[in-house]
């Protein structure tokens, strides 16, 4: 964390020789009945004194625990209640990391501001926020801080390409999914950003992009880093996430592709829950018979295990 507050206006919150007394964190037990451990919710101090929250769920024993780091799709701010109902009702991916020995973080940043990427725009953005959460999670003592892997689709997924040229190496493993790099790869288009004003899935030429920034933005990140962006054939946007996995490989970094012909976005998090209007409003057991994920569900979560399990 910075320890620059001064203010736009000219004054300062605080002398600059005053030392910041260690960052505000604080965590809660949700009281919500499940199968599995408690979710303890963890409010993250970030930058610039806003708490993000953050659902931690670890597996039996003292650890250190290696840990995964998740984000869902589209803007943060959704808030604390939606974080739960995704953890209980679509939690078939967060079930499967507790089974295998990792501590499990569902979180998110602020909301997102689409054109403030790579502008001079004085705050902190979505991924800064994720920045401040990754650093909590390697200060926690049952973690282990070098084995802390990142899972999120979508924006989710744009979060952690953002974040890696940002901070450069750190993490034991990235999975972007879906990926929706429209501002970290400035994409050019010229319709309006929804579905049927992004339609690029084709083989895109390098001139859709703005290659100076892209390679600006990608050489920071250390080769190192085992990086499996996971695309999905259908998608309207499956040209840009594999043109990101063509641009990651081309500048020599540690990355593999995977895509499946799923219909459904988002589905590497698995199916969801029936009584998910409910899920949070009573007491209920999360029986892992209710998920009955689907074929290609099931094969790509095997497939993000087994990444994760190699190199985490």
């Amino acid at each position: 964390m910075s320890s620059d507050v001064s203010r736009p206006g000219g004054w300062q919150h605080r002398p600059a020789d005053v030392p910041i007394i260690g960052p505000l964190d604080y965590v809660l037990q949700i009281n919500v009945a499940t199968a599995g451990p408690p979710l303890m919710l963890h409010m993250v101090f970030t930058e610039d004194g806003l708490y993000v929250p953050a659902i931690i769920r670890t597996p039996p024993g003292p650890g250190p625990f290696p840990a995964v780091l998740c984000m869902h799709g589209g803007s943060g701010g959704l808030g604390i209640p939606y974080l739960v109902d995704q953890v209980l009702n679509r939690g078939m991916i967060y079930d499967r990391l507790l089974e295998e020995g990792y501590a499990v973080c569902y979180t998110e940043g602020r909301a997102e501001i689409e054109w403030a990427y790579g502008t001079d725009i004085p705050a902190p953005l979505d991924h800064n926020d994720i920045i401040s959460t990754f650093r909590y999670l390697q200060r926690q003592p049952y973690l282990n801080p070098e084995r802390i892997a990142f899972f999120g689709i979508s924006h989710g997924g744009e979060l952690q390409i953002k974040l890696i040229s940002e901070i450069h190496e750190g993490p034991a493993a990235l999975v972007p999914g879906e990926p929706a790099v429209i501002e970290y790869l400035s994409l050019q288009h010229d319709g309006p950003r929804t579905e049927k004003g992004l339609q690029y899935n084709y083989d895109l030429p390098d001139d859709l992009f703005d290659m100076e920034r892209v390679w600006e933005r990608i050489e920071p990140i250390s080769p190192s880093i085992p990086i499996l962006i996971l695309g999905r054939d259908s998608d309207h946007m499956q040209g840009v996430f594999r043109k990101l996995y063509e641009f990651l490989e081309r500048a020599d970094k540690n990355v593999e592709w995977a895509s499946w012909d799923h219909p459904e976005h988002a589905y590497q998090f698995g199916p969801r829950r029936r009584e998910t209007e409910t899920a949070y409003r009573q007491s209920i057991s999360v029986l892992k018979s209710e998920y009955q994920p689907d074929e290609m569900q099931q094969e790509t979560l095997d497939h993000i295990v087994d990444f994760l399990n190699k190199h985490v």
